[in-house]
C-alpha cells in the first residue's frame, strides 16, 4: 500500500488472480456500517449474474466478465451511482465477500445464479426472476419519465395528431383503446397489430411509432427496417422487449415470412434463439406497430390480426397542406420530447376506459367501415379464390386430397400451395387425415361442409355417393 498519499490505491485480489488497485479511501479500524453494505449487496445482486464462474451485466448479458473485470466495473458503478458513501477498505471487502463469494440464502444479497434466459417482465420491478434457485434477467426497464410523481393526466398533442394524421374516428378510437390497454396491461399483449398505411411518405407514421416507444421506454423498445430481423434464426433480442416497430414492411401473402409474423403477434410462447445460445422457449409480451407505404395486399379480408389504419392526407412532403404539416410537427416534435408531458400522456391513457366493444384478443375485423378495411374484406374472396371455387363446382369436386389439389391449383391456377389451406378453410372446408394409395401413412383430404368422406367414398345430399379419387383405394384413420 502507498503510505504516502492521502487516498491511497488498494490492492484487492484472490489467490490465482491478478492484483486489482482501487482507489479507495483508507480504513481507520471502524466498524463496517451494515445498512450500507446491504445497500451495496443489494445493488451488486441486482446489476450482475453469474454463470459457470463467469460474471454477466444484466443489462448487457451478452459479454462475459471474470471476477477481476467484475471487481472493476463494480467499484467504478459504485462510485458513480452512491456518491455520498465512502467506500472504505474494509466497507468494499465486507460488501463484495458478502455479495460474490459467501454462501448463504438471503437473495437480495448474493450476485445469483443465471439459467441463461432473457425475459421481458414488465411486472417484476427487479432486474432478475428467481426460480427454483436461479434467476432469469427480465429485459424491463423502468422508463425515466415515469419517476414524475406529480404529473397530471392528459393527452395533449396527441388529439391534435391523431385529428390531422388519422382520417377516421373509428380509427382513432380503436388506436387509443389499443394503446391504452397495451400500457394498462405491461405485462400481457393484445393478439392483434396496428398497421400504419399511407403511399405518401411524410405524414407521421415514423413520427407516431417514435411517441409510443417513448412511452414504453426506449429500452424496451425496438425498431427494425422490415421483418427480416424478427422472423429470422437469431431473434432473441427483438423477442424480449416490450414494442417492436417494423417500419417499412413488404411481405407476400402465403409466405413462411409472413405466417411467422401472424404467429408471433398472437402467440405468447415463442422459441428463440441468440448467436451461440440454444433454442429455448420463453412466454413473450411484445406488442407490434407495423408501417408501411405499400397497400397491404398481404393482408388476407378475415385476418383479425392486423388493423390497417390509413394515414394518407395533404400535409403529406409534397402536398398543398405541406407547410401547416410541418408547422405542427415541429411543435409536436417539442411536446413529446418534454418528459413531463409523457407522463401525463400515460396518466390519461392509464385512466381510459376502454370502449365496450374493444376485445385485446380478438379484432371484429366486420365492424371497421373504413374504406380501406372494407376493401381488404372485399378482396378476401380474391379473384384466385373465385377461380378456385368455379373450378371445384364445375368439375363437382367436393373432397379431394390435398396432394391433388395442390397440383390443380399449381399448374392450371397458378395458385402458390402455401395459399391453398387459407383458401379452403375460408370456403369453409375442413380437412381429414386418409391412408390411401397403398401408403401406410395418412394424408390431408379437404372435404366440403356438406359433404363426408367414409370408407374411400364421399358421401352428400340427395344421395351423392362417388369415389374419394378414382383408383385410390382409401381407408380412414
Amino acid at each position: 500500500m502507498n503510505q504516502s498519499n492521502e487516498n491511497p490505491l488498494i490492492t484487492l485480489a484472490n489467490e490465482n488472480e491478478a492484483v486489482l488497485e482501487v482507489d479507495i479511501e483508507p480504513s481507520h479500524g471502524e466498524n463496517v456500517d451494515q445498512n450500507t453494505k446491504g445497500a451495496l449487496c443489494r445493488y451488486l445482486a441486482s446489476s450482475f449474474v453469474r454463470k459457470d464462474g463467469k460474471y454477466f451485466d444484466c443489462a448487457k448479458p451478452d459479454v462475459a466478465m471474470s471476477m477481476s473485470d467484475l471487481k472493476r466495473v463494480a467499484v467504478h458503478r459504485i462510485k458513480a451511482d452512491f456518491p455520498n458513501i465512502s467506500m472504505s477498505h474494509d466497507l468494499w471487502k465486507e460488501t463484495f465477500q458478502h455479495a460474490v463469494e459467501t454462501v448463504h440464502d438471503d437473495e437480495t444479497q448474493t450476485i445469483p445464479v443465471w439459467n441463461s434466459r432473457v425475459e421481458c417482465r414488465p411486472d417484476v420491478p427487479a432486474a432478475t426472476v428467481f426460480s427454483n434457485g436461479t434467476v432469469s434477467i427480465n429485459s424491463w426497464q423502468l422508463p425515466e419519465y415515469r419517476s414524475i410523481e406529480d404529473a397530471g393526466a392528459s393527452l395533449g398533442m396527441l388529439e391534435g395528431f391523431l385529428d390531422q394524421v388519422f382520417k377516421h374516428d373509428v380509427d382513432r378510437t380503436i388506436f387509443l383503446d389499443w394503446l391504452a390497454f397495451s400500457l394498462q396491461n405491461e405485462a400481457d399483449k393484445p393478439a392483434w397489430s396496428i398497421v400504419l398505411f399511407s403511399r405518401a411518405k411524410g405524414t407521421g407514421k415514423s413520427t407516431l411509432c417514435t411517441l409510443v416507444r417513448k412511452l414504453f421506454g426506449e429500452e424496451n423498445s425496438i425498431s427494425l427496417n422490415g421483418v427480416s430481423k424478427l422472423t429470422g434464426r437469431f431473434n432473441r433480442t427483438v423477442m424480449t422487449k416490450k414494442l417492436v416497430v417494423c417500419e417499412e414492411v413488404v411481405l407476400k401473402p402465403g409466405t413462411d415470412q409472413g405466417n411467422t409474423v401472424k404467429t408471433l403477434i398472437s402467440e405468447k410462447d415463442v422459441a428463440v434463439e441468440g448467436k451461440g445460445k440454444e433454442v429455448e422457449g420463453i412466454q413473450q409480451v411484445c406488442t407490434f406497430l407495423f408501417t408501411t407505404n405499400h397497400y397491404p395486399h398481404w393482408i388476407e379480408g378475415n385476418d383479425r390480426r392486423f388493423l390497417v389504419i390509413d394515414c394518407d392526407h395533404d400535409g403529406h412532403a409534397s402536398g398543398p397542406g405541406n407547410e401547416h404539416f410541418r408547422e405542427f410537427m415541429a411543435a409536436f416534435y417539442r411536446w413529446m420530447n418534454d418528459a413531463r408531458n409523457l407522463a401525463e400522456l400515460r396518466n390519461a391513457l392509464l385512466a381510459r376506459t376502454l370502449s365496450n366493444s374493444f376485445n385485446p384478443q380478438a379484432l371484429n375485423t366486420a365492424e371497421i367501415q373504413t374504406p380501406i378495411m372494407e376493401r381488404l374484406r372485399s378482396s378476401s374472396r380474391e379473384a384466385l379464390e373465385e377461380a378456385l371455387i368455379e373450378m371445384l363446382h364445375e368439375r363437382n369436386i367436393y373432397a379431394k386430397s390435398q396432394m391433388t389439389l395442390s397440383r390443380i391449383a399449381l399448374e392450371e391456377l397458378r395458385i402458390n400451395p402455401n395459399r391453398l389451406p387459407h383458401f379452403m378453410e375460408s370456403m369453409g372446408w375442413s380437412h381429414r387425415r386418409v391412408k390411401f394409395g397403398g401408403v401406410d401413412y395418412a394424408r390431408v383430404v379437404w372435404v366440403h361442409p356438406d359433404y363426408q368422406v367414409s370408407k374411400g367414398r364421399v358421401l352428400g345430399p340427395n344421395g351423392y355417393d362417388e369415389p374419394l379419387e378414382q383408383d385410390l383405394g382409401v381407408e380412414i384413420v
